[in-house]
Formats: structure tokens, C-alpha cells, sequence
């Protein structure tokens, strides 16, 4: 009796989700600064505002940089082409491209923190810099070590299937 592949189902939905996510930032604009005018007004420091608009519009222009959006539309459809490969019980298939799937999002973290320091080096108040830094590099480890995790998970899958592969092809011989 062959096992289902939850572990598969589960991890390709949970990434599923971030896929979408990820999709829905890259297709809601830019903010400008008119559009985030009401921070300003609401008893924040007039100079951190400033600070906080310029960065949060810095970011998000990163976020909608052709590389990263390159980044996005292909792990979207990695994502979509595993979970047809699983639909179809090709689960060696769908391993392989879950483990590309990983390998682009283990980029993108990668991509984005680095996209980001420029976007850091506009707050003026150091406290304030290295708060948003440790979000920054809290954010790209989080993502990369959950990456990892997931990563581990499959390899080790791979491995235990193929050492039931080899055990049902021995007991055949026998």
C-alpha cells in the first residue's frame, strides 16, 4: 500500500499561500507619498514620518523591481506545476520542483534583505535604522531557515522513499 504524500500536500499549500501573497504585492501599486499624507497627522514625529514614507516607498519599489518580480511569477508557477505533478501522483516530480520552488524562495529572502539596506540608510535616527535592520535580518533569516526546514523535510522524504524502493525491489528478487 503506497502512502499519501501529506507532508507534500501540506508544505505545497502553506507555500501556495505565501505565493499568493507574494503575488498580491507585486500587483497592488506603489504608495506614494500623498497616499500615506495621514502619518503625518497622527501624532508621529513629523521627521520620522518623513523618514517612515520614504522608506516604506523605497521598499516597495524594490518589491515591484523586475528581478523580483521575475522572482515571484516563477515560484508562483512552480508552485502551480508541483501541485499538478502531485495531482497526477508523479510525486518524484513533484519533489524535484518543490525543491526549486525552495531553492527560488531561499533566493528571493536573499534578494530582498539586500534590496532593502538601501532603503535603511534613510532613517536618520540610528536607534530607529537598526530597529528596521533587525526586522530586516530577522525577516530574511525567519524566511531562510523555514526554506531550509522545508527543504529538509522533502530531502528527507526522497531519501525514505527511495530506501523503500530499494527494500520492495530486493524482497522481489527474493
Amino acid at each position: 500500500m503506497k502512502k499519501k504524500p501529506i507532508y507534500l500536500w501540506v508544505l505545497l499549500i502553506f507555500s501556495a499561500l505565501l505565493s499568493a501573497m507574494s503575488l498580491f504585492g507585486i500587483i497592488s501599486p506603489v504608495p506614494t507619498a500623498e497616499s500615506m499624507g495621514n502619518i503625518e497627522t497622527s501624532g508621529v514625529d513629523a521627521t520620522y514620518a518623513k523618514e517612515l514614507i520614504a522608506y516604506t516607498i523605497k521598499a516597495a519599489e524594490h518589491g515591484h523591481s523586475i528581478i523580483n518580480i521575475i522572482l515571484v511569477i516563477l515560484s508562483a508557477i512552480l508552485v502551480v506545476v508541483a501541485l499538478i505533478f502531485l495531482v497526477r501522483k508523479n510525486i518524484q516530480l513533484a519533489n524535484y520542483t518543490y525543491i526549486s520552488y525552495v531553492l527560488l524562495a531561499i533566493l528571493g529572502s536573499i534578494y530582498n534583505f539586500v534590496g532593502v539596506q538601501d532603503a535603511l540608510s534613510l532613517f536618520t535616527d540610528p536607534n530607529v535604522r537598526m530597529g528596521a535592520e533587525l526586522g530586516a535580518k530577522g525577516s530574511a533569516i525567519f524566511g531562510i531557515v523555514l526554506n531550509v526546514i522545508f527543504l529538509a523535510i522533502v530531502f528527507y522524504k526522497i531519501w525514505q522513499q527511495q530506501k523503500e524502493l530499494t527494500e520492495s525491489q530486493e524482497e522481489e528478487l527474493v
